[in-house]
C-alpha cells in the first residue's frame, strides 16, 4: 500500500511485457550505458498510464503519479525530512522566522536563482504563489490559512496567515511548490490548465512525455554548484509490482517504491552487491469505510469488523513483514510515543471473533441459518473492498480480509480498479471499503487533519481533497484547530492525546498496520542514496518533494 498519492504520490502506466518495459526504461541511456551518461530510472509505484498534466495545484496530479515530476521541476522553500526529527533544510529559502503571534512568516530567499526559461526568480514569484492559493481556494490543496503574502524586496517575502497554524509549517513551507508569476499570471483558469511544459527552478528540466515515461534533463544553469551531477531522470511505468520487480532485478530500474512480500528474498538476495533497501515507519495503513452509508456509519459494525482481522497474518503474508503493529490511536511509534494516552501505551489491535459477534448481536444485527450476518435492514451484509490493479500487497491483504470477515458472517468481494478509477471513487465517495493509508508529516498534525477535519471532506458525489470517508464531528474540528493554533508543548500534547483517544474509541478508519515503507534501490550506477544509517532525506520516492531533493545530490559511479 502506498501513499496517496498521498496522499501520499507515484509514477504510473501500462507496459504490455517486460520486453516493452526494457525498451522504455533503457532508451538511449540504458543499463548498458556508462554511469556518466545513464539517466536515473525511477518507478515510484503507480500502475496505469501517465497523463499529460503537470499542474501542481490539482490533487490528482500532486498526489498521483506525476507528483514525482513536479518535485523534480518545481521547488518549495524548504525541505522537511519526515524520516528524522530535525530542522527543515534550506531550498529556495535559506532561513525563516515566525512572529510571536504565529501569524507572519518572514522568509529569506536565495539570491541568483533563475527559472528554467532564464527569467530571474524573486520574492514576487513567492508572493504570487501564496496569494494565488488565497484567492482561489480550489487550488489550496492543503487548506493553508493564508491571508496575504508580500515581497519585501527581491530576496525577502512575508507570508501572513489568518490564524496561527504551527503544525502545518511542513505544508506551508515544504509542500507548496513555487510557480513563476510571468507564466501563471497569464493563465485564465489555473485550476483547469494541464501545464504540459512545466517551468520551475528545480535541478531538472522537463524533457519529453509519453504515456509510459517522462524524461527530465539536468538543469545546466541550476543555482547550486555541482548539482545535479547526473544527466537526468527517467520516470517509468509498469503494470504493477511484479513487473516492476522484474525490471528492478534486471537492472533496468535504479530506484523503486514498490511493496514486496519478502524484500530480502525477492530483491536483496538477487544481487547482494548492489540491491539495497530502506524501511522506515512512515504512516498508517487503513481500511477506509464510507461513513455516508450503512453499515459503515455504525460504530458497532466498525468495531466488529476491526476485531475480525488477523493483522499478524496480513503483515507477514501481504506486507512482507516490514510493517509493524499499529497503536489504536493511529499515532506513530516510536516517534509519537509522548502523545499516546496512558490507556493506550503499548496497545495493539488484536483479533477476537467471539467479541466481534457479541458486539454485533448486542447492536441489533442477527444471523441466518447459514451463519450470514443480517443487517438492521433485514438484508445480508455485503460490500466490496477495493484496491488498485497491480498492487500485489493490498490484493493479497484483501484476500485475507475477505476470509476474516467471513468469520463474522460478512460477505466481502475484492475489487480491483485502475489507479484513475480508484482515485475518482475515493474522491467522490463512490465506494464501500477502500484500502489506503493515512499520510503523516514531521508531526501528527497532518494525519489527524487529513483524516478527520470536516473542512477537507465533501458531500458524496463531489470531490474531496482528503477525509475521503466523509467524517464530520465539530468537537474533533475544535481539537484539530487547537493543535494547529499553538506551539505550546503542553497544549499540543493535550490535543493529540484527545484526538488519539477519539480515533481509538470511534474507529472512523479501520487500522491495519504501521507502514514500514520500503524503498528499493540499486547503487550500481549511482551513489549517495539515503541509507538506514544515514537518513539525510526521506527515501520514499512516491512523496513529491523527495525525488528532486535526493536526485540532485546523487553522483554517477566512476
Amino acid at each position: 500500500m502506498r501513499p496517496r498519492k498521498s496522499m501520499k504520490m507515484r509514477v504510473a502506466a501500462a507496459l504490455a511485457t517486460v520486453a516493452a518495459a526494457t525498451l522504455i526504461i533503457t532508451g538511449c541511456a540504458g543499463s548498458g550505458a556508462s554511469s556518466s551518461s545513464r539517466y536515473l530510472n525511477v518507478y515510484s509505484g503507480n500502475p496505469g498510464n501517465l497523463t499529460d498534466n503537470f499542474n501542481p495545484f490539482v490533487a490528482d496530479v500532486a498526489y498521483g503519479a506525476n507528483g514525482a515530476v513536479l518535485g523534480a521541476v518545481y521547488e518549495p522553500l524548504f525541505y522537511f525530512n519526515s524520516a528524522k526529527n530535525e530542522k527543515p533544510q534550506p531550498w529556495l529559502g535559506t532561513e525563516y522566522t515566525v512572529s510571536p503571534d504565529g501569524l507572519t512568516y518572514t522568509v529569506t530567499l536565495r539570491d541568483g536563482v533563475k527559472w528554467q526559461d532564464g527569467k530571474p526568480f524573486t520574492a514576487a514569484d513567492v508572493a504570487y504563489t501564496y496569494n494565488l492559493l488565497e484567492k482561489k481556494p480550489e487550488l489550496n490543496l492543503y487548506g493553508l490559512k493564508i491571508a496575504e503574502a508580500k515581497a519585501v524586496d527581491d530576496t525577502h517575502v512575508t507570508i501572513t496567515l489568518s490564524q496561527p497554524d504551527y503544525p502545518n509549517e511542513y505544508r506551508l513551507l515544504g509542500l507548496t511548490f513555487i510557480v513563476p508569476e510571468h507564466i501563471w499570471s497569464s493563465i485564465s483558469d489555473p485550476a483547469k490548465t494541464t501545464n504540459q511544459k512545466p517551468i520551475g527552478t528545480g535541478a531538472f528540466d522537463f524533457g519529453q512525455f509519453t504515456p509510459q515515461s517522462v524524461t527530465l534533463t539536468a538543469n545546466k544553469d541550476y543555482y547550486q554548484k555541482g548539482q545535479p551531477a547526473i544527466p537526468g531522470i527517467r520516470l517509468v511505468t509498469s503494470t504493477g509490482n511484479a513487473a516492476a520487480l522484474n525490471s528492478l532485478n534486471a537492472g533496468q530500474i535504479d530506484w523503486a517504491g514498490i511493496a514486496l512480500q519478502d524484500v530480502q528474498k525477492s530483491f536483496v538476495d538477487k544481487d547482494k552487491k548492489y540491491n539495497k533497501y530502506t524501511s522506515i515507519p512512515a504512516d498508517i495503513k487503513v481500511l477506509m469505510p464510507n461513513l455516508s452509508k450503512a453499515p459503515f456509519d455504525d460504530l458497532a459494525f466498525r468495531q466488529a469488523l476491526s476485531l475480525s482481522i488477523d493483522r499478524d497474518a496480513i503483515i507477514k503474508q501481504a506486507f512482507g513483514g516490514t510493517d509493524t503493529p499499529a497503536n489504536p490511536t493511529s499515532l506513530l511509534q516510536p516517534r509519537d510515543e509522548a502523545y499516546i494516552p496512558a490507556d493506550y501505551k503499548g496497545k495493539t489491535l488484536d483479533q477476537d471473533v467471539d467479541k466481534a459477534k457479541k458486539i454485533l448481536t448486542d447492536a441489533g444485527y442477527s444471523y441466518d441459518g447459514s451463519g450470514n450476518l443480517i443487517g438492521k435492514d433485514g438484508q445480508p451484509v455485503k460490500f466490496k473492498i477495493t484496491t488498485v490493479t497491480g498492487y500485489t500487497d493490498t490484493i493479497t491483504a484483501n484476500q485475507l480480509l475477505v476470509q476474516d470477515f467471513q468469520k463474522i458472517g460478512v460477505q466481502a468481494t475484492p475489487e480491483e480498479l485502475s489507479l484513475g478509477a480508484y482515485s475518482t471513487a475515493r474522491q467522490n465517495g463512490s465506494f464501500d471499503l477502500l484500502d489506503d493509508r493515512i499520510p503523516t508529516g514531521p508531526n501528527p498534525f497532518q494525519q489527524f487533519s487529513d483524516s478527520l477535519d470536516s473542512a477537507k471532506t465533501a458531500p458524496v458525489g463531489k470531490p474531496a481533497n482528503a477525509n475521503f470517508v466523509r467524517f464530520q464531528d465539530p468537537k474533533v474540528d475544535q481539537l484539530i484547530a487547537q493543535a494547529g493554533g499553538t506551539n505550546d508543548p503542553a497544549q499540543l500534547t493535550s490535543a493529540y492525546q484527545a484526538l488519539g483517544t477519539y480515533f481509538a474509541e470511534n474507529q472512523p478508519y479501520i487500522i491495519l498496520s504501521q507502514n514500514g515503507a520500503v524503498t528499493t534501490y540499486r547503487d550500481q550506477y549511482f551513489t549517495g542514496m539515503p541509507t538506514p544509517d544515514n537518513l539525510w532525506a526521506t527515501p520514499s520516492n512516491w512523496l513529491s518533494g523527495n525525488i528532486g531533493y535526493i536526485a540532485k545530490s546523487l553522483k554517477p559511479v566512476k
